[in-house]
């Protein structure tokens, strides 16, 4: 992410915000959620981002709905929040902690938000798939194994998930909908800038690229003395050498200079 003069302000006055290891965090109260389903199954509906039972008073909803995994399958559900703490590890350690924080919680808030308007529906998903387009940005060459066998750039993955997920939401209701177009604005939020310097430079080499090359032309003077072979000897006076003239002998006169057998004092 580029510097940002905004960015920059909010952490050094607001630096007591960051919270180191957050996405982790999610991810171990994301298995602890799995483990309480595997007990007592629907224990999650709690938790759930419900905004009638929110206005009844039960605002703890607010903040549980992210603790709710995306998937209550054994199998997938292992692999899934390995992910989302690889992806919370990597952003932390290239925006620091204080912005990954603040990227994850504008995220919740603007996830939170539209749920009470227009009612909560898949809003975890698609604040993680944030995370994974936030991921891809900073590291779009960086491969992962597709369905554990296809090697894949995590650019085109998040590319792929973003378009799936825009089909999907198709035939949800609005709120899924609008949860998708508030992530990814507030996605864009934090990454705009870098998706357009990105777009510019690269817009920049290819047509740096597809210009034709052009050949330097030297002045003739300064081509001959490019092309002139060095020499050893050289006459102060007639300026002649062992090159241009074979059949000469040069000797050091008493001034320090070289001349021709012809020109020597």
């Amino acid at each position: 992410m580029p510097s940002s003069p905004l960015l920059d302000r909010l952490e050094r006055r607001f630096h007591w915000l960051a919270l180191p290891g957050l996405i982790r965090f999610v991810a171990l109260f994301n298995a602890l959620v799995f483990l309480l389903h595997l007990i007592a199954p629907g224990y999650e509906s709690v938790l759930e981002l419900d905004r009638h039972a929110i206005f009844q008073g039960q605002l703890w909803r607010l903040m549980t709905w992210i603790f709710i995994p995306e998937t209550f399958q054994p199998f997938w559900i292992f692999f899934a929040l390995l992910f989302l703490w690889f992806l919370g590890d990597g952003l932390e350690a290239s925006l620091g902690a204080f912005r990954t924080t603040l990227f994850y919680l504008t995220g919740m808030i603007a996830c939170t938000s539209v749920a009470l308007i227009f009612g909560g529906y898949g809003a975890n998903t698609f604040l993680n798939l944030s995370l994974l387009y936030a991921f891809a940005t900073l590291h779009p060459d960086y491969q992962v194994l597709f369905f554990f066998i296809i090697p894949m750039r995590i650019g085109w993955l998040a590319l792929l998930s973003c378009l799936l997920t825009a089909i999907g939401t198709l035939g949800q209701p609005m709120s899924a909908k609008i949860a998708l177009l508030v992530t990814l604005a507030n996605y864009l939020l934090f990454f705009g800038s870098s998706l357009l310097a990105h777009y510019r430079s690269f817009g920049r080499l290819r047509s740096s690229s597809s210009r034709p090359s052009r050949k330097i032309k030297l002045p003739l003077l300064e081509q001959k003395t490019l092309h002139q072979p060095s020499s050893f000897h050289h006459c102060a006076r007639c300026h002649q050498t062992e090159k241009t003239a074979p059949h000469l002998e040069f000797r050091v006169a008493a001034d320090g200079k070289e001349y021709c057998w012809e020109h020597l004092p």
